[in-house]
């Protein structure tokens, strides 16, 4: 039979319990161990001093009979000595008997004629006595069933035996004592779990909450509702959770918000060098063609605006390779001058052509440990980000100087600079806050730069300085060797 098969009560027993009942059932299973063990042992000590004080205080009785006792059977005094057993055995719960060396019964407290038929011999503790041994224990009761403790004491005088002093003690009161105890302690103890148990359940719902709540909140989250927060404000450990799982769920939306957006800036920005291409072949189709001046200059546009989109999908290539961690860094040590040269030398002509000026300026002696043709790329995104806001006439300075363990390069331009409400923005996707930092490209230079810093474990920041001008400083880690 599978489980679906089985009877709706059975499937209910074996339901897993969920978090809270899992907790209250340990916990109140431990408080039940616990206080089951100690009333245990508070019970098992309380009856072996009450059975240790009885027996002790019916030894020095019995010592104190059997010292009497000597004189009279040394005498011969029966009269007397039956006087004094009557006396000491009057309590009904005491039974006092004096016997001779044979195991004859000289004097008895108990009124039964069956004293005298007993085998006196055979009674637990008398053989032993009339060895010379004092003997002690607990038994039954010669007429009855009831428990008790006895003490024979053998009576010697000059090494001779006169006799065996037997007294016995019903334990019948103490028994009866025992179980109001354990009734009592019974009692408490079902208070102490009653309270116990009320107090495990708030501690376990307390706790049970607010971890279903993160539960939820997590199915939540799954879902794709990333704008719930969880309102749980705890001095604790589940506190701190909560509130780190609330950073998470921000940290989530913040990242679904940017995906959105890239998507819908990498849609744009892909849909207008297509948008473009079509209608310059549109026109070459409709006979714009015919005429040769004006047919160079639609295909100039429609390579330009392929060469435009082909940059825009490698630049899309890359940085998802480096968002991924996929891209793999060929790390060595390597001077960085050649580097910075070859990044120049790549925006050079451009750098003619707009009349704009480059300065290298570095320290000889700096050997970087990083990825030669990943950095390359990351200064040429950085510079030709320099060079389309600089100026006709403007100069781009390169400066790299040793600080520490790390080499500090610092790209200026001297465009208009970036805005302080955009520095912290200058190196996401596609961000557009300041048209004026948007003149051609893609987009994710900067951003591809940033993460391929990242990857070497560097970073890449705007300086804060006052325009003209912005200047980015890249921070790489220099060659072991060198530091």
């Amino acid at each position: 039979m599978t489980r679906g098969d089985m009877p709706a009560s059975v499937r209910f027993r074996l339901r897993p319990l969920d978090v809270r009942q899992r907790l209250f059932a340990t916990t109140l299973g431990l408080l039940v161990l616990g206080a089951g063990s100690l009333a245990s042992v508070v019970l098992w000590s309380f009856a072996r001093f009450f059975l240790a004080s009885a027996e002790a205080d019916l030894a020095a009785r019995t010592q104190a009979i059997a010292e009497t006792a000597a004189e009279l059977l040394e005498h011969r005094d029966d009269e007397r000595l039956r006087v004094l057993v009557e006396r000491y055995g009057a309590q009904e719960s005491i039974a006092l008997r004096v016997l001779a060396p044979d195991g004859r019964l000289l004097a008895t407290s108990q009124k039964d004629p069956r004293e005298h038929a007993i085998d006196w011999t055979a009674v637990p503790g008398v053989a032993g006595a009339l060895a010379g041994h004092e003997q002690s224990g607990t038994a039954k009761g010669t007429h009855g069933y009831d428990d008790r403790i006895y003490d024979n004491v053998p009576i010697v005088r000059d090494g001779q035996l006169l006799g065996v002093v037997r007294m016995s003690r019903s334990l019948a009161q103490l028994q009866a004592h025992t179980r109001e105890t354990v009734f009592t302690v019974l009692v408490a103890l079902g208070v102490i779990l009653a309270v116990g148990s009320g107090f495990i359940a708030w501690f376990a719902r307390g706790l049970g909450r607010p971890i279903a709540q993160m539960r939820d909140f997590a199915v939540a989250l799954g879902r794709g509702e990333l704008g719930t927060r969880l309102a749980i404000a705890r001095p604790d450990e589940l506190g701190e959770l909560a509130a780190e799982l609330n950073r998470m769920a921000e940290r989530l939306g913040a990242l679904e918000q940017e995906r959105r957006s890239f998507l819908a800036n990498a849609s744009h920005e892909l849909r207008t060098p297509v948008s473009n291409l079509r209608v310059t072949l549109q026109a070459l189709d409709d006979g714009a063609g015919d005429d040769p001046e004006l047919r160079a200059r639609f295909l100039r546009t429609a390579v330009d605006e392929t060469t435009r989109l082909g940059s825009l999908i490698q630049d899309l290539l890359d940085l998802g390779h480096l968002e991924a961690g996929a891209a793999r860094l060929d790390r060595h040590d390597v001077p960085l001058r050649p580097v910075l040269e070859r990044a120049t030398r790549a925006i050079e002509g451009r750098a003619l052509d707009r009349r704009v000026s480059l300065l290298l300026d570095l320290d000889e002696d700096l050997t970087v440990n990083i990825d030669p043709e990943r950095i390359a790329q990351a200064l040429l995104c950085v510079l030709d980000n320099a060079l389309k806001f600089s100026p006709p006439g403007g100069l781009i300075e390169v400066v790299a100087r040793r600080r520490g363990t790390h080499a500090e390069l610092a790209v200026r331009d001297q465009g208009p600079g970036i805005a302080d409400a955009d520095r912290p923005h200058v190196f996401e996707q596609f961000y557009t806050a300041d048209r004026s930092r948007r003149r051609g490209g893609t987009g994710l230079g900067l951003a591809i730069a940033r993460r391929i810093v990242d990857a070497h474990g560097g970073t890449i920041t705007v300086a804060d300085e006052p325009s003209p001008g912005a200047t980015f400083v890249l921070r790489l880690p220099l060659a072991a060797a060198a530091v």
